[in-house]
Formats: C-alpha cells, sequence, structure tokens
C-alpha cells in the first residue's frame, strides 16, 4: 500500500514494517546498583553557597560555537588573501578571574571538606614510574657469561652501564651490550 500524503505532498501516515527487538531471557540480567560515596550535608550546603554566587541568565544564542566560527574567519582569511586570520573569543569558555572573585575562600573551603589532607589532583590517574631496578655486578657478570644481555631492555642497560661508570658512545641497544661485555670479560 501507498503512505499517505498531505497537499504538500510531505508523508503525513507511512505503512511501514516495524521490528522491535525483543530479549532473550538468557539476555535480561538483575544490575546490582553501585553505591557510592554520598556527601555529606555540610558539604551539600557549601555546595549550594558556592553555587547560589554564580548566577547567570543562560541564553543559547549568547553563546556562538568557536570551531565554527573558526571556520568562517579561515574562510574570510582566505577569500580576502590576508596572511592569517583574525583570533575568536571563545564565548564557551568559563570566566575565571571573574568566578574567583565572586566566590573568594568558599572553593578552597569546599576543596577541605571534600578531599583528604594530603590530595594531590596531579599525582592520580597518570602513569607512574617505575622504581629503577639496579643489576648486582654478580648478576651482570652471569648475563655476560650466559651471553643474555640482549634480553635486556635499553633502560636496564643504560642504568647498568652508569652503575658501573661505563662510558658509552652511543644509545643503541648493541653498543651498550658490547661495552658491558667488553667491561665484564676482562
Amino acid at each position: 500500500s501507498k503512505p499517505k500524503l498531505s497537499q504538500s505532498y510531505t508523508v503525513i501516515c507511512c505503512l511501514c514494517f516495524h521490528v522491535i527487538f525483543l530479549p532473550f531471557a538468557d539476555d535480561i540480567h538483575t544490575v546490582d546498583a553501585h553505591v557510592g560515596p554520598t556527601a555529606s550535608d555540610e558539604q551539600v550546603d557549601k555546595m549550594k553557597e558556592i553555587v547560589h554566587k554564580l548566577p547567570f541568565k543562560y541564553r543559547s544564542d549568547a553563546f556562538e560555537n568557536p570551531m565554527l566560527q573558526q571556520h568562517y574567519r579561515n574562510l574570510e582569511a582566505l577569500a580576502l588573501d590576508m596572511l592569517a586570520p583574525e583570533p575568536i573569543e571563545d564565548l564557551t569558555m568559563p570566566k575565571v578571574q571573574m568566578m574567583d572573585d565572586r566566590l573568594g575562600p568558599l572553593v578552597q573551603e569546599f576543596k577541605d571538606l571534600v578531599y583528604p589532607p594530603d590530595y594531590n589532583p596531579e599525582g592520580y590517574g597518570g602513569a607512574e614510574k617505575k622504581p629503577k631496578v639496579e643489576m648486582s655486578e654478580e648478576e651482570l657478570k652471569n648475563h655476560v657469561e650466559k651471553g643474555t644481555l640482549g634480553k635486556l631492555t635499553v633502560p636496564v642497560l643504560k642504568d647498568a652501564c652508569r652503575q658501573f661508570g661505563i662510558r658509552t658512545t652511543g644509545t643503541k641497544k648493541q653498543e651498550l651490550i658490547d661495552a658491558l661485555t667488553m667491561q665484564f670479560s676482562k
């Protein structure tokens, strides 16, 4: 059958075939809700105080898309044969200085309530450096005798050279192995 059309030939009703996926009984699971830490009343009150100090009226037309504005500036520069496009002001970025002036010490008070005293925001989430593994002279001699220095990584070989005061001209693995072999085969 044909779809119903309006006088302006737009589709009003389409007689289509709709498929709705129904899960099997094996697909239905009960999920235990994760209960995370909850904020104390003091923390909630402090955050309410912060939110009340930062009111603003939101209008969607007050914020231009910065990527689109940059694209328009690039086109303008290309059309007018300019060397570089004019810089744009990104209205979506927060006004940090104004927020700091309005809030004063409230942010630090909130952080003191929420985070532990030894909290370091830069210390979390990043890849931690592995501690240096120092090899004893005996272990290195064993590797030299067995010919297994090639199994060690370049950083380990460099550390071994530094540890035993061996000067190397290069940083390639084979050069480091040769320098260690010469030192310990004496």
